[in-house]
Protein backbone atom coordinates (compact mmCIF):
# COMPACT_ATOMS: atom_id res chain seq x y z
CA UNK A 1 0.00 0.00 0.00
CA UNK A 2 1.44 3.39 -1.05
CA UNK A 3 1.70 6.49 1.10
CA UNK A 4 -1.67 7.82 -0.08
CA UNK A 5 -3.39 4.44 0.22
CA UNK A 6 -4.90 3.30 3.47
CA UNK A 7 -7.84 1.08 4.28
CA UNK A 8 -11.21 2.82 4.34
CA UNK A 9 -12.31 3.16 7.95
CA UNK A 10 -15.97 2.56 7.12
CA UNK A 11 -15.28 -0.30 4.72
CA UNK A 12 -18.98 -1.23 4.63
CA UNK A 13 -19.45 1.99 2.64
CA UNK A 14 -16.62 1.25 0.19
CA UNK A 15 -17.46 0.74 -3.47
CA UNK A 16 -14.83 -1.33 -5.25
CA UNK A 17 -16.55 -2.03 -8.58
CA UNK A 18 -14.40 -0.20 -11.15
CA UNK A 19 -17.31 -0.02 -13.61
CA UNK A 20 -19.42 1.82 -11.01
CA UNK A 21 -16.54 4.20 -10.28
CA UNK A 22 -16.11 4.80 -14.02
CA UNK A 23 -19.82 5.62 -14.41
CA UNK A 24 -19.61 8.12 -11.54
CA UNK A 25 -16.59 9.80 -13.15
CA UNK A 26 -18.41 9.71 -16.50
CA UNK A 27 -21.33 11.69 -15.04
CA UNK A 28 -19.24 14.27 -13.21
CA UNK A 29 -19.20 17.79 -14.58
CA UNK A 30 -17.32 19.37 -11.68
CA UNK A 31 -14.46 18.10 -9.56
CA UNK A 32 -12.21 19.59 -6.95
CA UNK A 33 -8.50 19.37 -7.62
CA UNK A 34 -6.11 19.69 -4.68
CA UNK A 35 -2.43 20.39 -5.12
CA UNK A 36 0.48 21.72 -3.10
CA UNK A 37 2.09 25.10 -3.79
CA UNK A 38 5.49 24.62 -2.13
CA UNK A 39 4.12 24.00 1.40
CA UNK A 40 0.67 25.54 0.95
CA UNK A 41 -2.36 23.43 0.07
CA UNK A 42 -4.49 24.77 -2.79
CA UNK A 43 -7.80 23.45 -4.09
CA UNK A 44 -9.80 24.58 -7.10
CA UNK A 45 -13.08 23.44 -8.67
CA UNK A 46 -12.76 22.46 -12.33
CA UNK A 47 -15.00 21.15 -15.08
CA UNK A 48 -14.05 17.65 -16.05
CA UNK A 49 -14.61 14.78 -18.43
CA UNK A 50 -13.84 11.06 -18.23
CA UNK A 51 -12.39 9.25 -21.23
CA UNK A 52 -12.59 5.84 -19.57
CA UNK A 53 -9.02 5.97 -18.38
CA UNK A 54 -8.14 9.55 -17.38
CA UNK A 55 -9.95 12.47 -15.85
CA UNK A 56 -9.63 15.40 -18.25
CA UNK A 57 -9.46 19.04 -17.19
CA UNK A 58 -9.03 22.33 -18.98
CA UNK A 59 -7.82 25.75 -17.96
CA UNK A 60 -6.62 29.06 -19.32
CA UNK A 61 -2.95 29.09 -20.29
CA UNK A 62 -1.87 31.13 -17.25
CA UNK A 63 -2.69 31.07 -13.59
CA UNK A 64 -1.69 29.86 -10.16
CA UNK A 65 -2.89 26.27 -10.60
CA UNK A 66 -0.83 25.83 -13.75
CA UNK A 67 2.26 27.28 -12.08
CA UNK A 68 1.76 24.84 -9.20
CA UNK A 69 1.15 21.84 -11.48
CA UNK A 70 4.22 22.58 -13.58
CA UNK A 71 6.32 22.54 -10.40
CA UNK A 72 4.51 19.62 -8.75
CA UNK A 73 2.12 17.56 -10.93
CA UNK A 74 0.77 15.45 -8.04
CA UNK A 75 -2.93 15.98 -7.33
CA UNK A 76 -5.83 14.69 -5.31
CA UNK A 77 -9.20 14.86 -7.08
CA UNK A 78 -12.67 14.64 -5.54
CA UNK A 79 -15.99 14.04 -7.34
CA UNK A 80 -19.33 13.70 -5.59
CA UNK A 81 -22.94 12.99 -6.43
CA UNK A 82 -26.27 12.49 -4.69
CA UNK A 83 -25.30 14.61 -1.68
CA UNK A 84 -28.12 15.20 0.76
CA UNK A 85 -28.02 16.71 4.23
CA UNK A 86 -30.19 14.72 6.64
CA UNK A 87 -31.39 16.66 9.65
CA UNK A 88 -32.56 15.14 12.90
CA UNK A 89 -33.94 16.02 16.29
CA UNK A 90 -30.43 16.27 17.74
CA UNK A 91 -26.96 16.89 16.42
CA UNK A 92 -26.24 13.18 16.68
CA UNK A 93 -29.15 12.51 14.31
CA UNK A 94 -27.79 14.85 11.64
CA UNK A 95 -25.75 13.31 8.83
CA UNK A 96 -25.27 13.37 5.09
CA UNK A 97 -25.75 10.82 2.36
CA UNK A 98 -23.44 10.89 -0.63
CA UNK A 99 -21.34 9.06 -3.16
CA UNK A 100 -17.81 10.30 -3.54
CA UNK A 101 -14.77 9.28 -5.56
CA UNK A 102 -11.35 10.43 -4.43
CA UNK A 103 -8.24 9.75 -6.44
CA UNK A 104 -4.58 10.61 -6.28
CA UNK A 105 -2.36 10.82 -9.30
CA UNK A 106 -0.29 12.91 -11.62
CA UNK A 107 -1.27 15.52 -14.18
CA UNK A 108 0.09 15.50 -17.72
CA UNK A 109 -0.11 18.58 -19.93
CA UNK A 110 -1.53 17.70 -23.35
CA UNK A 111 0.21 19.54 -26.19
CA UNK A 112 -0.69 17.54 -29.30
CA UNK A 113 -3.52 19.47 -31.07
CA UNK A 114 -5.44 16.33 -32.07
CA UNK A 115 -5.34 14.90 -28.55
CA UNK A 116 -6.22 18.30 -27.12
CA UNK A 117 -9.24 18.54 -29.42
CA UNK A 118 -10.36 15.02 -28.55
CA UNK A 119 -10.04 15.69 -24.81
CA UNK A 120 -11.82 19.05 -25.02
CA UNK A 121 -14.71 17.33 -26.78
CA UNK A 122 -14.92 14.71 -24.03
CA UNK A 123 -15.17 17.49 -21.43
CA UNK A 124 -17.61 19.50 -23.55
CA UNK A 125 -19.93 16.56 -24.25
CA UNK A 126 -19.90 15.44 -20.62
CA UNK A 127 -20.66 18.92 -19.29
CA UNK A 128 -23.09 19.86 -22.09
CA UNK A 129 -24.77 16.68 -23.39
CA UNK A 130 -26.33 16.89 -26.81
CA UNK A 131 -24.16 19.56 -28.34
CA UNK A 132 -22.23 18.55 -31.45
CA UNK A 133 -18.57 17.64 -31.34
CA UNK A 134 -16.38 20.59 -32.29
CA UNK A 135 -13.28 21.12 -34.37
CA UNK A 136 -11.27 23.76 -32.56
CA UNK A 137 -9.10 26.10 -34.63
CA UNK A 138 -5.42 26.33 -33.66
CA UNK A 139 -5.99 29.84 -32.32
CA UNK A 140 -8.66 28.56 -29.89
CA UNK A 141 -6.46 25.62 -28.84
CA UNK A 142 -3.63 28.04 -28.05
CA UNK A 143 -5.82 29.75 -25.44
CA UNK A 144 -6.43 26.63 -23.33
CA UNK A 145 -4.45 24.00 -21.51
CA UNK A 146 -5.74 20.45 -21.34
CA UNK A 147 -4.69 18.24 -18.46
CA UNK A 148 -4.99 14.47 -18.07
CA UNK A 149 -5.06 13.06 -14.57
CA UNK A 150 -3.38 9.66 -14.44
CA UNK A 151 -4.70 8.04 -11.28
CA UNK A 152 -2.44 5.96 -9.05
CA UNK A 153 -5.23 5.23 -6.61
CA UNK A 154 -9.02 5.63 -6.61
CA UNK A 155 -11.48 5.09 -3.78
CA UNK A 156 -15.25 5.34 -3.78
CA UNK A 157 -17.56 5.64 -0.80
CA UNK A 158 -21.35 5.49 -0.79
CA UNK A 159 -22.71 6.60 2.57
CA UNK A 160 -26.29 5.55 3.25
CA UNK A 161 -27.07 5.42 -0.47
CA UNK A 162 -26.31 3.26 -3.49
CA UNK A 163 -24.45 4.60 -6.53
CA UNK A 164 -26.73 5.17 -9.51
CA UNK A 165 -26.37 2.75 -12.43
Amino acid sequence: MGATERPMRRNECEVTDTEVIGRILGRATLCRVAMVDENDPYVVPMNCGWDGEHLLLHAAVQGRKLDILRANPHVCVEVEEDVQIVTGATGEDCTATYVTVIGTGTVTFIVDPQTKTRDLNVILLQCHPGIPEEVFPDEALSRVVVLEVHFDHLTCKAKETTPRP
